[in-house]
């Protein structure tokens, strides 16, 4: 009774043998370097709501209940839970039952005697925490368990950002197959032109091989684009979980202007948008229990155990045998020698802690600087689309007015040529530019995070 005593006030002056260390990030800057004009806070919300592209809105909700990547990782988090669950059990005592059934013959001075022999017992196991291993176990798993709801978050969220790409490049590559049809119908126009000319020996043929140089090498562009638009419908469909060329993507036909900007909020509520820094801290956290846990390990561990049963001929007066037997027991187990086993388990945890943990402040630092290009991004842009549409009006005046000094036979053919495919690239050079600052936009909406994805989460969870 003594020891039984002693080994309870153990239990309740329980003490722990590890301190977690883990800590969030420290200084964050009171404001991004980079500043937008016009902006509007929606990026911590369905953040595509804001383009006003009704089929866009559409492929998002496919996206989120038809993805694979999505079903897989809803499956990764299952076997995530049950572990947690099975961490669990170790709160509670393990009960069993034990039976047996037998026969026994033994001689006497009379004869040989058999007899049937019958038990039945019931027990419990229950391991006592003195050092926190169990309890650090436990924390551990329910800090993984939460961990990888964080980075299935960030799956949503990253789809989004994917499918949202993958939309409008799939418009951009429309708009330029329409680009490239005009401009191919304008050489043409000009390979006529010269044709007639030449015709009337008023230009050389040298003239009408250069003129015939352009529209050939538009022409060639034309099946590439095509391929290209081909392999971007089929990257949706991998998105949207369905074989290629069985849905038909995109109902823009060019590339929408875009006004406000996402507010980008402070920079220390980033860290709480983030879903992918705050399962990683998650996970350091989790390291830090299993550290704890491992420095437990190489303490005794106490186990109670307690057995109550019977023993009798009959089985059905067990109950009621004088045969009656119960134990309570105290195991205890220290490990002696394990060959470094235990001690080199702990070093290997400290070293998974301070691996997570520089990953963790990696993860800060990229969200500050995934939020900073996007910023930078979207303003040089905004700068360069001003400048080319500038450039795309001037171009197709120098165009015009070369082909007007042409047919004067003030010039030769030269700066025609020029003049059409200066004009012809910067079409195409403010389409590409119209695309990218959709993209930045884009891009800022997936750095700044948010929570809108907690509600489509929720409703792939199982009504209990």
């Amino acid at each position: 009774m003594k020891v039984l005593k002693l080994f309870c006030i153990l239990l309740l002056a329980g003490c722990s043998v590890h301190q977690p260390t883990a800590e969030k990030f420290g200084h964050t800057p009171e404001s991004y370097n980079t500043q937008v004009a016009d902006v509007e806070r929606q990026a911590s919300g369905r953040w595509w709501l804001s383009f006003n592209d009704l089929a866009l809105n559409s492929l998002m909700e496919r996206c989120f209940t038809e993805n694979l990547d999505l079903e897989m990782a809803l499956a990764r988090l299952e076997q995530v839970e049950a572990l947690e669950k099975s961490q669990h059990t170790s709160l509670w005592p393990e009960f069993f039952a034990a039976g047996s059934a037998g026969q026994t013959r033994t001689g006497t001075v009379v004869g040989a005697q058999t007899n049937d022999i019958y038990s039945l017992s019931i027990g419990a196991s229950y391991e006592l925490d003195l050092w926190h291993k169990l309890q650090s176990r436990r924390q551990a798993a329910s800090l993984t368990s939460a961990a990888a709801v964080g980075d299935l978050h960030s799956l949503y969220l990253s789809l989004s950002a994917q499918l949202a790409e993958g939309y409008y490049q799939v418009v951009e590559l429309r708009d330029l197959i329409t680009l490239n049809e005009d401009i191919i119908a304008s050489f043409q126009d000009t390979v006529d032109l010269v044709t007639l000319r030449y015709q009337r020996g008023l230009v050389s043929a040298l003239d009408l091989y250069q003129a015939k140089q352009n529209l050939l090498a538009a022409k060639a562009e034309y099946p590439l684009l095509h391929a290209q638009l081909s392999n971007s419908i089929h990257r949706m469909a991998l998105l949207l979980g369905t074989m290629p060329g069985q849905t038909d993507f995109a109902s823009l036909a060019v590339i929408p202007e875009l006004n406000h900007s996402f507010s980008t909020g402070l920079p220390s509520e980033l860290l709480m948008n983030r879903p992918d820094v705050g399962a990683a801290f998650l996970k350091l956290q989790a390291a830090d229990q299993e550290v704890g846990a491992a420095i437990a390990e190489r303490f005794p561990s106490f186990k109670l155990t307690a057995n109550y049963g019977g023993q009798d001929s009959e089985l059905s007066d067990i109950l009621d045998s004088p045969n009656i037997f119960w134990n309570l027991l105290v195991n205890i187990s220290q490990p002696i020698i394990d060959g470094g086993r235990r001690k080199s388990e702990v070093k290997r945890r400290q070293a998974i802690f301070r691996e997570l943990a520089a990953s963790y402040h990696k993860t800060v630092l990229t969200a500050f600087a995934e939020v900073e290009d996007a910023l930078a991004n979207e303003k040089g842009i905004d700068a360069s689309l001003t400048i080319l549409t500038e450039r795309e009006y001037v171009t197709e005046a120098s165009w015009r007015l070369a082909l007007e000094r042409y047919q004067q036979g003030l010039t030769d053919f030269i700066p025609v040529l020029t003049a059409q495919s200066s004009h012809a690239n910067a079409k195409i050079a403010l389409i590409k530019a119209q695309r990218q600052r959709i993209s930045s936009r884009i891009q800022l909406a997936r750095a700044l995070g948010g929570s809108w994805m907690v509600d489509d989460f929720n409703k792939t969870l199982p009504v209990e």
